[in-house]
């Protein structure tokens, strides 16, 4: 015959792989999801900096006076981003407006121009 104590004792053992095995799952599904946290954090930084750069080639375009290359810049963004680059181009621009004495405007089209011409400077992708 077994002892209560030895039954007592196996439940209360089996008891702790299953607390120690269930926490174990919970630490790996929790650094698999910090990794997963992070690479989404890293693609949507990287969606921001290129929506930034389309839209500053819009406003640029926009500054410039050229209808144009507004519609080339808008053209070689892909369809579901048009509205996004076309609305943060245009809030740089109303902000331009509104803050920029008018004779700072050429310098601002020429700082414009040379971050377009320096490529996106977010984080790689």
């Amino acid at each position: 015959m077994t002892n209560v104590n030895d039954i007592v004792n196996d439940q209360i053992a089996a008891a702790r792989r299953k607390h120690k095995a269930q926490q174990q799952r919970r630490d790996e599904l929790a650094e698999a999801r910090k990794h997963g946290l992070v690479a989404r954090h890293r693609n949507k930084l990287a969606r921001i900096g290129q929506t930034e750069q389309r839209a500053m080639r819009v406003a640029l375009a926009a500054l410039r006076r050229d209808p144009q290359g507004v519609a080339l810049a808008l053209s070689s963004v892909p369809t579901p981003e048009v509205r996004q680059v076309a609305s943060v181009a245009l809030a740089a621009l109303a902000e331009l407006a509104l803050t920029a004495p008018p004779g700072n405007i050429g310098t601002t089209v020429e700082a414009l121009t040379r971050m377009a011409d320096s490529g996106p400077t977010g984080p790689a992708a």
